[in-house]
């Protein structure tokens, strides 16, 4: 057998045996993947859509819980605005688990879902898990930060990075009267690859 069959066959039998070489993943399953939960960092910085008015908000509007700034969101009927940030997921994930704190003040006396909050997490433009929602049903006239129940869901899919998105909904039917605000902070998404 010639030398350059041997070193080509060497060659195929290390490539063969190294299995996968893909980079491995950032985040370990059972992992805390939300970045900057408490809005407090600079970096890495919480997306804003639209970017005025500011979506994060501190002393001058509300006490947080950890201070300087909470996610601010509603406010204005017959708006939507949104927070995202980029999480990593691991490998197999198959549930994500949001915990936090909010506070959602509202002027709404009607026992209707008019003002909408929505946790979702995404990849790309479609959703991967739905974590649940608050209304203006959850509301009162005055601000107490309370602890939420953990919010559950199973994720579609298992990309390498994703998005939590905040989408709040404010209804434009009863505009200026009925104001619904959504105050949340101390945030935490916790992957695990357990159903």
């Amino acid at each position: 057998m010639s030398s350059s069959v041997r070193v080509v066959g060497a060659i195929l039998m290390f490539a063969t045996g190294c299995g996968n070489v893909a980079t491995p993943r950032s985040v370990a399953c059972g992992a805390q993947v939300l970045p900057n939960g408490n809005f407090d960092a600079a970096a890495p910085a919480w997306v804003q859509v639209p970017a005025t008015p500011a979506l994060l908000c501190g002393m001058s509007t509300i006490t947080p819980v950890s201070a300087p700034q909470v996610a601010c969101l509603g406010g204005i009927d017959g708006s939507v605005q949104t927070l995202s940030q980029t999480i990593a997921l691991p490998e197999g994930v198959k549930k994500l688990t949001l915990s936090g704190m909010i506070c959602v003040t509202t002027q709404e006396t009607e026992k209707v879902d008019h003002d909408l909050l929505e946790f979702d997490v995404l990849d790309g433009s479609d959703v991967i898990a739905s974590l649940g929602k608050f209304t203006n049903q959850d509301g009162a006239a005055q601000c107490a930060f309370m602890a939420f129940p953990d919010k559950t869901a199973t994720a579609s899919s298992d990309p390498v990075n994703a998005a939590l998105r905040i989408r709040s909904t404010l209804n434009a039917s009863t505009t200026g009267t009925t104001v619904t605000s959504f105050f949340i902070d101390n945030l935490t998404l916790t992957a695990s690859c357990t159903p």
